[in-house]
């Protein structure tokens, strides 16, 4: 009986671990997605140049960085590495029609009062994707171990009374 009271503890710390992190994460990207809409619609606008200069990388392997860098309108020149799938850089000329000559320009979104907040902007909104992706996954692990985290008494069985479906006559 000690024994299955401590699996019950055990399988409930780790249900509770699961939907704090679902927690955190759908936090996280409520957050980034709240923050890109944000730039999105009061961000001042910049062409930034995205530069692959891959250092320190380990031996014979390629490394994407996506720095970007951009100038302001006060004439400062910034860096910031965006959180952005590399693969959606490749597809923003494709899908918005653009030359691939013209690869590596991308319209940069920032905060005047703090260029640093900066992000890329893409075509048909790819860049929250991403965002996307965080929020399902932090739904899904609070999901997870919100349903696996009940009370530690034995669950009722679930019944359906069908009865009201059969045929009065029969």
């Amino acid at each position: 009986m000690e024994d299955q009271k401590d699996v019950i503890q055990n399988e409930t710390r780790g249900n509770n671990t699961i939907k704090i992190l679902g927690i955190i994460v759908f936090i996280v990207a409520c957050l980034a997605s709240i923050s890109a809409a944000m730039l999105d619609l009061a961000g001042e606008q910049a062409v930034g140049k995205v530069s692959n200069a891959a250092t320190n990388c380990s031996g014979g392997k390629t490394c994407w960085t996506g720095k970007v860098e951009f100038t302001t309108t006060n004439g400062e020149s910034i860096s910031f590495y965006p959180f952005t799938a590399p693969m959606l850089f490749d597809a923003d000329p494709f899908l918005s029609g653009r030359s691939y000559a013209d690869y590596g320009n991308y319209q940069v979104r920032y905060l005047a009062a703090y260029p640093q907040f900066a992000k890329v902007k893409l075509a048909y909104f790819l860049e929250y994707t991403t965002h996307i992706s965080g929020l399902c996954l932090g739904g899904f692990l609070l999901l997870i171990g919100s349903a696996f985290s009940g009370s530690k008494k034995p669950n009722k069985p679930l019944v359906l009374d069908l009865s009201s479906f059969r045929k009065k006559g029969e």
